[in-house]
């Protein structure tokens, strides 16, 4: 099942979440479930960060929360409020997620 993480920075913690970006992004590249899209939110001027949004796949909800309660940013307090929603593209999304296939199924 696909997860979308919805994540808001905290007041003045810019200077946090750069000390803290390599462990963030390092564990992304090793997290036990699926990265699929992920990158930070960032202001209409697009200077900096204040927030970030993950799109991943995972079983179930409470395997989510456990990831982003172990994240750097969440640990070090960057990030001030999360959402976790579960999420299907529309059929007519011009973009579908899909999930990862089965080992021996792949085509």
């Amino acid at each position: 099942m696909l997860w979308v993480i919805h994540c808001l920075d905290g007041p003045d913690t810019a200077a946090l979440r750069a000390a803290t970006r390599p462990a963030h992004s390092a564990r992304l590249r090793t997290a036990g479930l699926r990265p699929v899209l992920y990158g930070p939110l960032v202001p209409d001027d697009g200077a900096g960060a204040i927030g970030s949004l993950l799109v991943v796949e995972a079983p179930t909800r409470q395997e989510v929360a456990d990831f982003v309660a172990d994240d750097p940013f969440a640990v070090a307090g960057v990030w001030d409020r999360i959402s976790i929603h579960a999420f299907t593209a529309s059929e007519r999304s011009p973009v579908r997620l899909l999930p990862a296939p089965v080992e021996g199924n792949a085509p």
